[in-house]
């Protein structure tokens, strides 16, 4: 007598709305949405509040704070979205 193997559960895919070019071109977009508001953010921030900064200082920070601003955006996303989750 051989007992039976139990019927294992098949592996879960991925929902098919996060793959794909499609998810990357939305990204893509989002990314550049983001990254012009944030330019215009700095900008309006600067040319109102710190307009007697030195060029370079003044440059590298138009430069810079957007990237980083992404970043934090991204961060902030995916932090809200997976405490999201848990409830």
């Amino acid at each position: 007598m051989s007992k039976a193997k139990p019927k294992s559960k098949p592996a879960q895919s991925r929902s098919t709305g996060s793959l794909g070019c499609g998810f990357i071109a939305i990204n893509g977009l989002v990314l550049i949405i983001l990254l012009v508001a944030n330019i215009f953010f700095v900008r309006a921030f600067f040319s109102t509040n710190l307009s007697g900064l030195d060029d370079r200082f003044f440059q590298a920070s138009q430069f810079m704070l957007p990237i980083i601003m992404i970043f934090i955006e991204y961060w902030l996303f995916d932090f809200f979205r997976g405490n999201q989750r848990k409830y």
